[in-house]
């Protein structure tokens, strides 16, 4: 999935948006560039607010949460290494595998934690590779009702 930052200010947000403890203010000036596309490695969305984790340009080593009113959406295409997760506390997450699977995951990356670092480099390396690949050309109506219908065994001889 990719984005395209429209606005970094946090006078561009919706209310609901703002948010002093975590420093999202109608004053906050985000580390994004007007115009510039960035691949999505993580979305959540609580009460209401959806992020997106990104590496912006404040980027060292993890992705960084940033509220989704600043973005547009170019590519929809979500990830294939992407799971969805809906804690108990109402918090919902759509990222890769190790996200929900190891422990703390997302803490440990961004304190640092080598073993997380690693991960995440190469999950990075993966999505944006994955990212890479145009999109393929719509089918028009005529051309989808034309197709036969696929057998299981033939699915990777799908044109297009």
């Amino acid at each position: 999935m990719k984005i395209r930052c429209i606005a970094n200010k946090g006078t561009e947000l919706p209310e609901i948006y703002l948010n002093p403890p975590l420093d999202i203010t109608k004053e906050t000036e985000f580390k994004l560039i007007i115009g510039k596309e960035y691949i999505v490695y993580a979305i959540s969305e609580w009460q209401g607010n959806l992020s997106y984790c990104i590496c912006d340009e404040r980027f060292t080593y993890y992705p960084i949460h940033n509220p989704a009113p600043l973005f547009e959406i170019v590519d929809a295409r979500y990830s294939r290494y992407w799971q969805v997760q809906l804690a108990t506390n109402g918090l919902l997450e759509i990222a890769f595998e190790h996200w929900f699977d190891l422990p703390d995951f997302y803490d440990k990356l961004t304190d640092g934690a080598e073993e997380a670092v690693l991960i995440f480099d190469k999950i990075k390396e993966l999505m944006d590779a994955e990212a890479a690949i145009p999109k393929p050309r719509p089918f028009s109506v005529e051309e989808l009702l034309a197709m036969p219908t696929l057998q299981p065994d033939k699915l990777a001889e799908v044109p297009g």
